[in-house]
């Protein structure tokens, strides 16, 4: 997946590999582990996820961790690792169906991110609407997608006491996911995507930003 912004300039690069994938009792897993690099290349974070989908609700577990480091005023440069874990289940998830038509209201869900020092994040999706059927080509290659829209919305909370300064945890928060080209809460969010059934997510694009598959092997 190559991050473009709204003068077409590349922003950021992922590349994921999709491993073990198998079915036990009726429940399908597969891990992904994806490595982040920046508009010059140069690797920024790396995570691992594991899939399940039981009954057509998917859930997923992340683990990131960046490989950028910084350096404070009098010290030596520090890494600045932080580990964000993310929780996303219930109530049918992320959920594309396999009956989905163009008018479709699909479901609304939840995720949950926990970002070190007690920080939580929770980003709220809703209205997604199954706008069009369209054919998409990106230098991956072409496909048969539907076009849906959605709204999100995230607020963060410091659940640990013993976080520290709250200002502090919050701004190192936020300096750590502007790195991995994720946002800290701010109002509200709209999103388009193109999913081709059968295979996954081809492109997404925001009011400034778009990301979409530029290879597969």
């Amino acid at each position: 997946m190559t991050g473009y912004n709204k003068k077409n300039e590349v922003t950021s690069k992922s590349v994921s590999k999709i491993s073990d994938v198998k079915t036990s009792g009726g429940v399908t897993s597969a891990d992904a582990a994806t490595e982040m690099y920046d508009k010059n290349g140069k690797l920024i974070g790396s995570s691992n996820t594991n899939y399940s989908c039981n009954g057509g609700v998917i859930s997923m577990q992340m683990h990131i961790k960046t490989n950028q480091h910084e350096k404070q005023a009098g010290d030596k440069e520090q890494g600045a690792d932080m580990n964000i874990q993310v929780n996303r289940e219930g109530g049918g998830g992320e959920e594309y169906p396999s009956d989905m038509k163009v008018g479709d209201h699909l479901k609304d869900y939840t995720s949950q991110m926990m970002i070190g020092n007690g920080a939580t994040a929770t980003v709220k999706v809703t209205d997604r609407k199954v706008l069009a059927k369209e054919s998409v080509t990106t230098p991956a290659g072409t496909w048969d997608c539907f076009k849906i829209s959605y709204k999100s919305s995230m607020s963060t909370a410091l659940g640990n006491p013993n976080a520290g300064n709250k200002a502090d945890t919050t701004d190192k928060v936020a300096s750590f996911l502007n790195k991995l080209k994720l946002k800290m809460p701010g109002g509200n969010n709209e999103a388009t995507i193109w999913f081709a059934p059968d295979f996954g997510m081809v492109k997404i694009e925001t009011k400034n930003s778009r990301m979409e598959l530029t290879a597969v092997k």
